[in-house]
């Protein structure tokens, strides 16, 4: 073959390899071209999926959320239906029914501490810790409100004359106090199931140690507090006989406004004991220190006599103008020294005046007389 030739035939094989690789490039363009679009529409479609998922996902846990704010809701009204205003504060226990009769054997009749128109006080044993157990009964003057009042109450304030709350039982209305074991003032006073009497002294430190109590509660901050039912059925005794003030189911609270010079509370429901009501309540309506004063200084006029609170402020008067108080002063308080017996019942009467402007300030004047007396009863022998 001549070298012309040689050289088309090389040439024309050079061409036709390129043509065959760009054809053959070409084919794989087109076919990489073809494959894109479904490559792009398989990612898109699984993230779309997985978008799908997500949304599917946040709807059910909004509805899960609906749900339990629905259910909160739901609980809290049937709570308020069940027991109105059971946000309580203060450091107590709750208790269930069952464990209150476990506490007293099925609330047995031998665990039976006193029965009134409130209620049952039973002693128990909760938590190996001996307790009385206050159960309301369905019906009784001392209603939910009274309840609630009394637990918000304890729950708040504390002080070593101030009966104290241990828990309660919301379900039943059951309140449970520390034990009180020799019983109230008004037991004492009767010498009840043959308790021994109260000495002179101790009457004396008794009237000091509630003057400090209620002193207390009307200065308390941001309101003070009227006991409302001070008695001596509702002062108890501890073994040492260290009164405590309980039973504050009809206390309230006190406010200031700008025409009056003294804190008050005013109500139209008339509740608490006749023979210890401040009779400008009766009157008026309106609840303040004083009305504690009056039922504080009938309170101070039986313990240095031991008659009954009806009509014994007319009875002491009448006493004091004949000058017969020395037989009046209780013989079972002890060789009482008539000065001492006197000041006492000169306490009592200035405290329970009709008229509330004439009765002294429990926290100034009543508390230091009350005090030089306890001074001279503590130097006397044994209390």
């Amino acid at each position: 073959m001549k070298s012309n030739e040689k050289s088309s035939w090389f040439w024309r094989v050079q061409s036709r390899q390129k043509r065959d690789e760009t054809i053959i490039c070409q084919t794989s363009e087109d076919e990489k071209m073809q494959n894109e679009p479904d490559n792009a529409n398989k990612e898109r479609l699984a993230f779309q999926l997985e978008l799908s998922k997500a949304q599917n996902r946040i709807e059910q846990l909004m509805s899960e959320r609906d749900n339990a704010i629905k259910e909160v809701e739901e609980l809290r009204q049937l709570s308020e239906q069940q027991v109105p205003c059971r946000q309580f504060v203060g450091c107590f226990a709750e208790f269930s029914y069952l464990e209150l009769q476990d506490a007293t054997n099925n609330f047995d009749e031998s665990c039976k501490l006193g029965e009134g128109g409130f209620g049952i006080v039973y002693k128990g044993i909760l938590h190996k810790t001996t307790v009385a157990i206050k159960m309301l009964k369905d019906g009784s003057s001392q209603g939910a409100n009274e309840f609630n009042q009394e637990v918000e109450t304890l729950g708040k304030i504390r002080h070593p004359n101030l009966v104290t709350l241990i828990g309660a039982c919301v379900e039943t209305r059951t309140l449970v106090y520390e034990y009180m074991p020799n019983g109230s003032l008004e037991d004492r006073l009767k010498c009840k199931n043959n308790m021994l009497p109260l000495s002179w002294q101790a009457r004396v430190c008794i009237s000091f140690e509630i003057c400090s109590a209620l002193s207390f509660l009307h200065c308390s901050k941001p309101h003070g507090i009227v006991h409302g039912d001070l008695k001596p059925d509702n002062i108890l005794l501890d073994s040492n006989n260290v009164s405590k003030i309980s039973d504050f189911g009809l206390c309230r609270q006190l406010d200031w406004t700008d025409s009056a010079s003294t804190p008050y509370h005013w109500t139209d429901r008339i509740k608490g004991t006749l023979a210890y009501m401040d009779p400008d309540f009766l009157s008026m309506g309106k609840i303040t220190p004083h009305y504690d004063v009056y039922s504080f200084g009938i309170m101070l006029l039986r313990l240095a006599t031991c008659k009954d609170p009806r009509g014994i402020r007319n009875l002491v008067e009448e006493a004091q103008k004949k000058g017969t108080l020395n037989i009046l002063v209780d013989p079972s308080a002890g060789s009482w020294p008539l000065k001492e017996a006197k000041k006492m019942i000169s306490l009592g009467l200035r405290c329970s005046d009709p008229i509330r402007k004439n009765r002294p300030d429990l926290s100034t004047k009543v508390w230091k007389e009350l005090k030089s007396m306890v001074e001279i009863a503590s130097a006397s022998p044994s209390l």
